[in-house]
């Protein structure tokens, strides 16, 4: 038997604040390498430019795909300095 939990988590809905209604959920968002990051910046950027987004929200938004970047990149540099650390003779 499933727990009200488990039952929750798969049945999680987001609501528009505005209108009240259920938005549809969200795809999943791809976000694996920098240029994954920048897409995804882009689509925020015009989403708020739209007014589809809130400025707040989209800067809040934008400001965590930034960290996430900066992540990609850092561990981008740790394999290549592996990589240069192993082929030393």
């Amino acid at each position: 038997m499933k727990s009200a939990i488990d039952t929750a988590e798969k049945t999680h809905t987001t609501f528009d604040g505005f209108t009240g209604k259920p938005d549809p959920t969200p795809k999943e968002i791809k976000l694996k390498t920098a240029d994954d990051v920048r897409l995804e910046m882009g689509k925020v950027y015009r989403d708020m430019r739209r007014g589809d987004i809130d400025m707040g929200d989209g800067t809040k938004l934008v400001y965590v795909l930034g960290q996430i970047g900066k992540v990609i990149e850092l561990v981008e540099i740790e394999k290549r300095i592996e990589l240069l650390e192993r082929a030393k003779p």
